[in-house]
């Protein structure tokens, strides 16, 4: 089990970076793009709601897979504490400075977008820590940090798990049904409690959405699993396209049923059909993913290995890139779908020749990146 070989699994979480910036892009055309985005352009389209709807369910789940699926094994090798220190410099550090003092010059957009007569240094000393706090994507690697730490603490207290060895195993349909039927319900049981798109942010630590809190947790665990039961290896599980198709028919299904359920219906049926097809979308796209880049994305290439190597620092800092060309972008009158490709596509690249330039690059940054 040569993991080492697996170059569709960089590529994979190099495609899915590169849908995150597709996504944060695209928000700021939506015709009903959330009041908190820091730039909402005038020009929208519907298309953009639905591309936006498409991204968001699958993207975070896949990312926590990834991380989990090589933890166990670099936890072996490095054992609990030096593993701990690995992360806490490369995880642990650009996660505080990106929440300190990258994220307030990203928020301040939304103020110069809906022009707030507020300076920048009240906003950041005052306004930012209100109302208007938030993590930008530096969200993800907090709540990462706190699963890598959790596991190396379970690592050091359960023999158990420390003694856990390494096979080939095939899963069954079964696994996945529990799997889906489990994240489904833990979905809809934090639903009745919070809404959709709430993000939970007190004591400033922690930021996620708690409905999605649930499928984080069991992604990464599902990825560390995965990982020990050698998937996706030479001779371990292969995903076939008949998880392509479940990901087009459960896609599609998530679009639609808002509109085609019954007005009758109690909350609770709602609610509980939208956390199925969420969670089927969810786990048809990781499968999907896999089983597309599999057999077209096992490459070494250039370009592949240059987008691997610059993932972390492409969705690092492409907030800094993409969030002021959309600002920029606000006044120019233009077709809206052209606008956004070159805004993303700017926004992508820029963040890409940041990575490979400065980020990957310069001693100290190159540690962390």
């Amino acid at each position: 089990m040569d993991t080492n070989r697996m170059f569709f699994t960089d590529s994979l979480r190099a495609f899915v970076v590169f849908l995150v910036v597709v996504l944060h892009g695209a928000i700021t055309y939506m015709v009903q793009a959330p009041p908190f985005w820091p730039v909402n352009d005038p020009q929208t389209s519907p298309l953009f709601d639905a591309l936006v709807i498409l991204i968001d369910v699958p993207i975070m789940q896949i990312m926590f897979f990834a991380a989990g699926y090589f933890a166990f094994g670099s936890l072996a090798k490095r054992g609990a504490d030096r593993f701990l220190q690995d992360k806490c410099i490369r995880i642990g550090l650009p996660w505080v400075f990106g929440v300190l003092v990258l994220t307030p010059p990203v928020a301040y957009l939304g103020y110069l977008s809906r022009q707030v007569q507020v300076s920048l240094t009240r906003f950041w000393a005052h306004d930012f820590w209100g109302l208007r706090f938030n993590q930008s994507v530096y969200w993800f690697l907090g709540v990462l940090l706190f699963q890598f730490a959790l596991m190396a603490d379970l690592y050091v207290v359960s023999a158990r798990f420390r003694g856990w060895k390494k096979k080939v195993a095939v899963p069954s349909w079964l696994l996945f049904a529990g799997f889906w039927a489990v994240m489904s319900a833990c979905f809809l049981l934090m639903n009745q409690f919070f809404e959709m798109d709430y993000f939970w942010k007190r004591l400033y630590v922690f930021v996620f959405q708690p409905v999605r809190a649930p499928l984080y947790c069991g992604y990464f665990m599902l990825g560390v699993w995965a990982g020990q039961n050698g998937w996706f290896t030479a001779t371990g599980y292969r995903p076939g396209w008949g998880w392509v198709g479940l990901l087009v028919l459960s896609g599609a299904a998530y679009l639609r049923y808002p509109f085609i359920i019954p007005i009758s219906w109690p909350l609770q049926m709602f609610q509980a059909a939208g956390a199925m097809l969420f969670n089927l979308y969810s786990l048809s796209g990781l499968m999907a993913g896999v089983a597309i880049f599999q057999r077209f994305g096992n490459s070494s290439s250039r370009f592949w290995s240059s987008q691997a190597r610059n993932s972390y620092g492409i969705y690092y800092s492409h907030p800094l890139f993409l969030y002021p060309l959309t600002y920029l972008f606000m006044s120019i009158t233009m077709n809206v779908y052209l606008k956004a490709l070159i805004v993303i596509m700017l926004g992508w690249l820029l963040s890409w020749g940041f990575s490979a330039l400065v980020l990957t690059k310069v001693p100290g940054l190159r540690r962390m990146f």
